[in-house]
């Protein structure tokens, strides 16, 4: 086992320069892509928020039900039912 610490590593610092360079070749080119389609990229970044909004309204819904106790036991009580004559009750 290595004992260094992950900052040190070379191999770490290596995948950070990678995905530094792959970041700035994706700007670049979604750069050009916007210039030279506007629309196109405004109605790519339309979209793209609306499927952020569904996906953030997902998860609200699966939070709340999450989080929410566990519902109670219910009893159907029936307001239209004559009450029962029990040992105690005497019809006058």
């Amino acid at each position: 086992m290595n004992d260094s610490s992950p900052v040190d590593n070379p191999l770490v610092d290596e995948v950070r320069k990678l995905v530094s360079a792959v970041g700035e070749q994706a700007q670049q080119v979604l750069g050009r892509f916007r210039d030279d389609n506007p629309e196109v990229y405004q109605h790519l970044a339309a979209a793209g928020n609306e499927l952020l909004a569904a996906y953030r309204a997902v998860l609200d819904g699966q939070e709340r039900r999450w989080s929410q106790p566990a519902p109670a036991d219910s009893e159907r009580i029936d307001l239209d039912a004559e009450p029962d004559a029990g040992p105690d009750r005497q019809d006058v």
